[in-house]
């Protein structure tokens, strides 16, 4: 059987590749064309060729009024506007006429026909349609003008100091290599918002430690180097740390290292009342300024910026660690030699018969204990009862409210007691319900408010219930009355 195939021929709004478009601007091939219905190529090319007629003639583009301030400079190519002066014209549309490649010998004898296409790519001679070459810009400089008309500015990056406490402590031999130059400057970390009294106190801290080290003596630089790299061990038994929280340690621990340098140097050992600290050795001086400097933020004596997460781990893992009975007394004393370099000043060299820190400690132990035996005569065996199960409760919501409790109840004990020995409650549920009186007196909330620590769960442990300790606790607040 003979193939037959349809040879009649259509204009292009009738051909299939055409279907469904209304517009003439968006069909293929020629306008005047006509295609057979099977030819899908012939269009195609045919359209292809028109649009690169179209490119290379200049027909496809019109001039477009340019958007300035200036008149003078709207139809002006960019690369001329440098030619303004009569002085030296003709050097410069030399050199003009050489950068833009006009290729044309309208272009050539007049440069001033050459503009930029619609798109700003290249320039294009409005006599004759030639497109040239491409316009470039400088890599020097962002806009596309003069190098004397451009007033781009850009500030500085900003830069952070860094000194020698930013990092861990080395070994003798690279700190030695590294003793005649460091880092001046390093890039800022990613949280701006880092800056404040505290990270300006600790630069300055900083400052000054660099600016004292040169009054040490060799023997004392070597010993301060030992004495940061004892510290750095001591870091890995509380990892993670923040580097901030690292860097101020090693700053306070410098500082204190300074001042207690020169206290040796000035005082006499035999009247010395740092005994806690006085030739102790450097893994011993270490480990304590590690204990002062959380002690210190720990009692918000210092504060840096870091998370309160970040340091209370840190402080729980320190906490888990055996330290000896002696660390108190030196840790006492570090502290007052911190106070003093905070403060930049130097600890004065100590009297002669002056009381040492370690017999001041002794009195002020001496002093509480007997403080804490005549609270606990205080309400007499009831009292010392009630006492026990309520420092038990610590747990509800902290020492605090139990230490305020039992301060609240001192001289009352006597209007309490036959209400809870008469009580069929369990003595630690008597307990949570004196405690919850005061902590009600302490928030200035009134008895029949319901306190977020009355817990159902809370009072099964202890024994008892809601109803019951609400009952009981309403006995109470009318015998306090």
């Amino acid at each position: 059987m003979a193939l037959t195939v349809d040879k009649s021929l259509v204009p292009r709004h009738q051909h299939p590749l055409n279907k469904g478009k209304r517009s003439s601007q968006g069909m293929v091939g020629l306008a005047n064309g006509r295609y057979s219905p099977y030819d899908r190529v012939s269009p195609i090319v045919d359209s292809m060729m028109m649009s690169r007629f179209k490119y290379h003639s200049g027909g496809a583009f019109a001039k477009r009024p340019r958007e300035s301030d200036d008149g003078e400079r709207v139809n002006r190519p960019l690369a001329f506007l440098e030619g303004e002066d009569d002085d030296g014209k003709s050097e410069k549309k030399a050199k003009t006429t050489t950068s833009t490649g006009a290729n044309c010998p309208c272009a050539l004898e007049n440069p001033k026909l050459l503009v930029a296409d619609n798109d700003g790519a290249n320039w294009v001679c409005s006599n004759c349609g030639i497109v040239a070459a491409a316009i470039t810009v400088s890599l020097h400089r962002e806009k596309a003008c003069s190098a004397d008309e451009d007033r781009t500015q850009h500030a500085e990056v900003p830069q952070d100091r860094q000194d020698r406490f930013a990092q861990p402590a080395t070994d003798l031999k690279t700190a030695r290599q590294l003793k005649h130059g460091r880092d001046s400057a390093c890039i800022l970390p990613k949280n701006r918002n880092s800056f404040g009294f505290e990270k300006e106190r600790i630069e300055r801290l900083a400052m000054k430690a660099e600016e004292n080290r040169g009054s040490l003596s060799s023997k004392a630089q070597t010993q301060e180097y030992q004495l940061l790299i004892r510290l750095e061990h001591l870091f890995g038994a509380l990892e993670p740390m923040p580097d901030e929280l690292k860097r101020f340690i090693r700053v306070e621990t410098y500082a204190f290292f300074h001042a207690y340098v020169k206290h040796n140097e000035d005082c006499k050992m035999q009247c010395c009342r740092f005994t806690g600290l006085r030739n102790r050795s450097l893994q011993y001086l270490a480990t304590t300024c590690l204990a002062a400097t959380l002690e210190q933020l720990e009692d918000k004596t210092c504060t840096i910026s870091i998370e309160p997460e970040q340091l209370n781990a840190v402080l729980e893992r320190k906490r888990e660690q055996d330290a000896p009975a002696s660390l108190r007394t030196a840790v006492r004393e570090l502290r007052l030699f911190l106070e003093k370099a905070n403060n930049y000043s130097e600890m004065p060299a100590c009297e002669a018969g002056a009381q040492t820190v370690a017999a001041e400690i002794a009195s002020e132990d001496e002093t509480r204990k007997n403080a804490l035996e005549e609270a606990e005569k205080e309400g007499g065996a009831f009292g010392r009862h009630l006492r026990t199960f309520l420092r038990k409760l610590s747990f509800v919501e902290g020492a605090d409210l139990v230490a305020f409790t039992i301060e609240f109840y001192k001289g009352k004990y006597e209007k309490i007691a036959t209400i809870m020995e008469a009580s069929t409650l369990s003595w630690p549920a008597k307990a949570f319900a004196a405690m919850e009186i005061a902590a009600l007196a302490k928030e200035g909330a009134m008895i029949h408010e319901r306190s977020a620590r009355i817990r159902p769960a809370l009072l099964a442990s202890l024994g008892a219930t809601e109803d019951k300790v609400v009952e009981f606790m309403e006995k109470l607040h009318a015998a306090l009355e």
